[in-house]
């Protein structure tokens, strides 16, 4: 199977970082390490006395729309948003797994679910990136090969349970999954409420745990079906993210 194109990548991103209409916002292209001579990139977007949101993408090779809606968010990028909110994106946390279409990266460990682990280069690059960061909300862009439409994860600490709303947001651009469990979890139009003390003891020290302990107090991990057209994915995430930010623009403009 054919290798993508890491070089094309990086050109996209390095274009995305250079529109003139976010110059003046602040916007900054930092490599934060490399896997076996590939890059992991970071993206920050506006001022820092804002409130900040945090996307990551890519952290399973295989799940290609969550990449590609990252880079797409840079091309794209709402520029309104950034009078409430500094943006950081990682456009592609596992660079082997994304250039070789496989879910684990070179080496065959699942990033996510990585995190007590020492000495995997993706893991280290990510815990020094994380240290002494955090952001109002962070969103997890993922897919799934055996879903039928749109879910989400959805974790938070002090804000009020938002992905019914966010789902409902999604579903007329991509369907929502219907099945009542997922990956062990039961689903509630289309959205899971997972425990994270059950959830440590089954998987470990993940990313998505490590990320609600120390760095956030809301995070949301999007999915997408991997049987749809790549475009109907990309929106699918957008979609969610922006009513993501809305809802934080709003809880923001309330307090």
């Amino acid at each position: 199977m054919k290798h993508r194109d890491t070089n094309r990548l990086l050109q996209r991103l390095q274009q995305a970082v250079s529109r003139p209409d976010l110059a003046s916002h602040g916007i900054q292209l930092q490599h934060l390490g490399q896997v076996s001579g590939l890059p992991v990139v970071h993206v920050a977007i506006g001022h820092s006395s804002k409130p900040r949101v945090l996307v990551i993408a890519g952290t399973h090779g295989d799940e290609p729309a969550s990449v590609e809606a990252a880079v797409q968010l840079l091309e794209s990028f709402p520029v309104e948003w950034l009078d409430h909110f500094g943006v950081d994106v990682l456009p592609c946390t596992n660079p082997t797994g994304w250039r070789l279409r496989t879910r684990e990266n070179a080496a065959g460990i699942d990033i996510n679910w990585a995190f007590a682990q020492e000495g995997i280069a993706e893991v280290d690059i990510l815990k020094a990136f994380l240290q002494g960061r955090r952001w109002q909300v962070v969103v997890d862009f993922h897919e799934d090969w055996e879903a039928q439409g749109f879910y989400l994860y959805e974790h938070q600490r002090q804000s009020t349970f938002i992905g019914p709303a966010v789902a409902a947001s999604v579903a007329p651009a991509c369907g929502l999954e219907t099945a009542q469990q997922i990956d062990g979890w039961p689903a509630v139009g289309a959205v899971i409420h997972a425990d994270d003390s059950v959830e440590r003891l089954r998987r470990g020290d993940g990313l998505p745990l490590i990320l609600l302990r120390d760095h956030t107090d809301h995070k949301l991990t999007t999915e997408t079906p991997t049987s749809l057209p790549m475009a109907q994915r990309v929106k699918a995430h957008h979609l969610a993210l922006a009513a993501i930010v809305d809802h934080h623009k709003k809880a923001n403009a309330s307090s």
